[in-house]
């Protein structure tokens, strides 16, 4: 982030924490029948959306997956296997400098 916001990034702070107080675990939250029977179309939406916001996965490389519905099917698997979805991700902070 500081890299690409270059010098319109020089009031800022940009701090990363040790991993201890950085990384944290994020559960998607379904009913288990949600997750045990046929699992509805918003539950996969919403786990396959939290997947690709945390991957950071472009645009250009979900054009193919999404349009031939592979991609759902694919969550629903994941989904049912693990009973449900959570995964790491890590966080920084990024403040205005106090004069």
């Amino acid at each position: 982030m500081k890299y690409e916001l270059g010098s319109a990034g020089r009031e800022l702070n940009f701090n990363a924490y040790a991993d201890n107080r950085s990384i944290f675990r994020y559960d998607m939250e379904a009913l288990p029948n949600e997750v045990t029977g046929s699992i509805g179309t918003s539950t996969a939406f919403a786990a396959w959306n939290a997947a690709v916001y945390v991957a950071q996965i472009e645009d250009e490389r979900l054009v193919e997956t999404t349009e031939n519905g592979r991609a759902l099917e694919a969550t629903r698997e994941v989904l049912r296997k693990h009973n449900g979805l959570w995964f790491y991700d890590e966080s920084y902070v990024i403040s205005r400098r106090r004069d």
